[in-house]
């Protein structure tokens, strides 16, 4: 498989794709894990009022966000996919944008 879109481009297209249409507390990725796998990359979307400053009123839980590392299209996978998918890696982000 070849990638073509890089982890920043995908991090972006989640802020354009997500970003607008978010509607509960402030919009925010917390990116300093990259988590991936050879298809994709997952990103721990939520409200900023929960990821950063740890309120459960904000807490969302359901689906996460990936994004294509062939074509970049952004969707999404039941959470428990994700966690018990064995092929998935976790290794710290050297430039996260989460502060």
């Amino acid at each position: 498989m070849t990638t073509t879109i890089t982890y920043e481009q995908a991090r972006d297209r989640v802020r354009a794709e997500v970003g607008p249409t978010w509607n509960r507390g402030t919009f925010c990725i917390d990116d300093r894990t990259i988590v991936e796998n050879e298809e994709m990359y997952v990103f721990e979307v939520g409200a900023r009022e929960f990821l950063k400053d740890g309120d459960p009123n904000f807490e969302i839980l359901g689906p996460v966000t990936t994004v294509s590392k062939t074509d970049g299209r952004v969707t999404s996978l039941p959470s428990v996919q994700v966690a018990t998918d064995p092929s998935i890696t976790r290794r710290s982000n050297p430039s996260p944008t989460f502060a």
